[in-house]
């Protein structure tokens, strides 16, 4: 009797390049989503910190502020866009962004000071972003 050779199998048959293939498509689009997840994040990121460093300037701007008696009626209820020349800081480059200042004073016979609240918005915000201040009598 003669012996058998077996076949050498060369390449692939076509169920397993199906597989192969279907296999490649679900982890491209799983990449694909995971993409698209990381760059709205990183995207929110960056939004969130121009309106935490617009609300941290402000608050810098008014600590500088040299006559404690008028921070109230110098600061309380201003609205500031980057529309705005007179934006202190400025915000050019910020288009969107709105920043709104309170200060109220706190005065008794034993304490007297202010609290300064800046609120920056924009539409490419989920929440508004706020940054609160106590200046103290100097």
């Amino acid at each position: 009797m003669l012996p058998t050779r077996r076949r050498v199998r060369r390449g692939m048959t076509i169920i397993e390049v199906m597989f192969a293939i279907v296999i490649l498509s679900g982890v491209m689009i799983a990449m694909s989503r995971f993409g698209q997840g990381f760059t709205r994040a990183a995207r929110n990121a960056a939004n969130l910190a121009v309106a935490s460093d617009l609300a941290t300037a402000r608050i810098e701007a008014i600590r500088g502020h040299t006559v404690y008696a008028t921070l109230v009626s110098t600061y309380n209820g201003d609205v500031e866009t980057a529309a705005d020349t007179t934006a202190n800081p400025a915000m050019t480059g910020h288009a969107g962004y709105t920043r709104t200042t309170e200060a109220t004073r706190t005065s008794s016979a034993s304490t007297d000071y202010t609290t300064v609240t800046v609120t920056v918005t924009a539409d490419v915000l989920s929440k508004p972003v706020k940054k609160t201040a106590i200046i103290a009598a100097f």
